[in-house]
């Protein structure tokens, strides 16, 4: 019988009580009133966000959808669906999740690809990337259980960066940004469950309405693969030539795992015993080209009057991604905007008394071909009465503004005591270090300030009262950095004169207009001559 994903119990997850244990796609909802399901539990934290849960949010987004908002808020803060109405739902697409046998393989090629070379199972995760086209020598001979093969493959097809010539990219792009909305309970008592975190990032059926409905439409391997060879009539596939529920179900690599040359023993990634070890796989290139707007709905987009780009991960994940990630953000000819399910978030007003709210951020940064670091964060989001959340969300802007002005005039501050004018090594600086922790450091004071702001964002009073203390926290800050590293022992011609003239430029600086303006702060008396 083949490995398939929705009747296998292949996927750990972790219950209220703290036991771990594997389930299949169905019984997410198993035991819900007495000890739920509260987390995926995979090997790698990647897998966790960049796979599984990506794949169960897509499962009931494509067989289990709600017709309307009112039957998503029923499932949602009512009573959620029994493992047995999954398990019916599910059914319908049983055929599109072998992972082996002779026909139609999950997320796998059409064609067997026999011709092709057999390459290592590591070069499918992200983290050896560009393996498949050999810039990666020597790949350990590891061997990966079903489970974690499909996982592997699920996360590279999702998350695919560049990988040579014809080697496609996912459908978002290499290493998209995900947001997804979480919730739990005020109730320390009370966890929160898997159900709602998946639930809260279902749309209602309607969104993704579509003529091109055949099942291969839906799922890309159950045909022949739409090649994308330049000039080819198929050499790009956009959301008019599929299903648009294809967004999670994306095979931009040509890939087919090999079921023949197996053994049993240890899996490399979870450390467990399986009978079924795959070492290896084919692959080829030109598979599916993704191309035009897709507005992908777990991602947020940078939008402009030519195109709809979805956002990608770059560096640490923090407060400065508020605006975009969990409100619009109008940038020059830029427009920012948070993904569908976050929208549909404050659009339905779905704060509920007694639930606490946030936003799960994650993705891959990569370079290129290259991933430099898995990023992952959550953001708090604040409920606040509709009449009064333009003011709340003016406020936000105006302090995260303010706060990368300061950051500005503390690089350039920097630079200007560490290096004398014309000095080539300045435009050269390595300042990274500074960003970080600036970002880092000055967050619990951020939140603080919404905090007390949340209640009355209306009262400019308080506004000012509050925007007055960001000042001060981001003028102490820069100042107690800048005396921190100015001396530095690495710059070989300090020159104490030049230090002087560039913190008092710093204090100036925080003082300018533009700071000024963001914050509220009276103008500056011109002296009378």
């Amino acid at each position: 019988m083949p490995f398939n994903l929705l009747n296998e119990r292949f996927l750990p997850i972790l219950r209220a009580n703290g036991a771990k244990e594997r389930i299949a796609p169905w019984e997410i909802t198993d035991g819900y009133a007495d000890d739920p399901i509260v987390a995926l539990d995979a090997a790698r934290p990647d897998f966790n966000g960049g796979a599984l849960i990506q794949f169960l949010i897509g499962l009931l987004q494509t067989a289990f959808a709600p017709k309307d908002s009112l039957e998503w808020e029923d499932r949602m803060f009512g009573q959620p669906p029994s493992p047995e109405e999954l398990k019916a739902a599910f059914a319908r697409y049983q055929n599109a999740f072998n992972l082996d046998g002779d026909g139609p393989r999950f997320m796998q090629d059409f064609d067997p690809l026999t011709a092709q070379k057999p390459i290592p199972i590591t070069a499918l995760l992200i983290d050896t990337a560009g393996s498949e086209t050999h810039f990666i020598k020597n790949l350990p001979q590891q061997g990966f259980s079903p489970a974690l093969a499909a996982m592997a493959l699920y996360s590279l097809q999702t998350n695919a960066p560049a990988g040579g010539v014809g080697h496609r990219t996912s459908l978002r792009g290499g290493g998209p940004l995900t947001t997804l909305v979480v919730c739990a309970p005020d109730d320390p008592m009370q966890p929160a469950t898997l159900w709602q975190t998946l639930w809260l990032n279902v749309l209602e059926a309607s969104h993704f309405k579509s003529s091109n409905n055949r099942p291969e439409d839906i799922f890309p391997w159950l045909a022949l693969t739409r090649t994308s060879e330049k000039n080819s009539k198929t050499e790009f596939t956009t959301r008019v030539d599929v299903n648009p529920l294809q967004m999670f179900w994306g095979m931009p690599r040509r890939t087919r795992l090999d079921f023949e040359d197996v053994g049993g023993g240890e899996c490399g990634l979870s450390g467990e015993q399986s009978d079924i070890l795959v070492r290896q796989y084919r692959t080829k290139n030109y598979g599916m080209n993704y191309s035009g707007i897709w507005g992908h709905a777990l991602s947020p987009h940078n939008r402009s009057a030519e195109d709809s780009l979805p956002v990608h991960a770059k560096g640490q994940i923090n407060y400065r991604h508020w605006l975009g990630l969990v409100q619009i953000n109008q940038d020059k000819k830029i427009q920012r905007v948070p993904a569908a399910t976050v929208q549909r978030f404050w659009k339905q007003r779905l704060h509920r008394e007694g639930f606490r709210f946030r936003l799960w951020v994650f993705g891959y940064d990569m370079d290129n071909m290259k991933p430099r670091c898995w990023y992952e964060a959550t953001l708090p989001l604040f409920q606040v009465e509709e009449t009064q959340r333009e003011s709340f969300e003016a406020t936000i802007k105006h302090l995260i503004d303010a706060a990368g002005l300061f950051l500005g005039n503390l690089r350039s501050c920097l630079k200007d005591a560490w290096f004398s004018d014309g000095d080539p090594r300045r435009s050269g600086a390595d300042t990274g270090f500074l960003d970080a922790a600036f970002w880092s450091d000055t967050e619990t004071d951020f939140y603080g300030l919404l905090e007390q702001l949340r209640p009355d964002p209306g009262n400019n009073d308080l506004r000012k009262k509050l925007s007055l203390a960001w000042h001060g926290i981001l003028n102490g800050y820069t100042l107690k950095t800048f005396d921190r590293y100015a001396n530095t022992s690495q710059i070989t011609d300090q020159n104490p004169r030049r230090i002087a003239a560039a913190r008092r430029n710093l204090m100036r600086f925080n003082y300018k207009k533009d700071i000024k303006n963001l914050l509220d702060m009276p103008a500056t008396p011109k002296n009378k001559a």
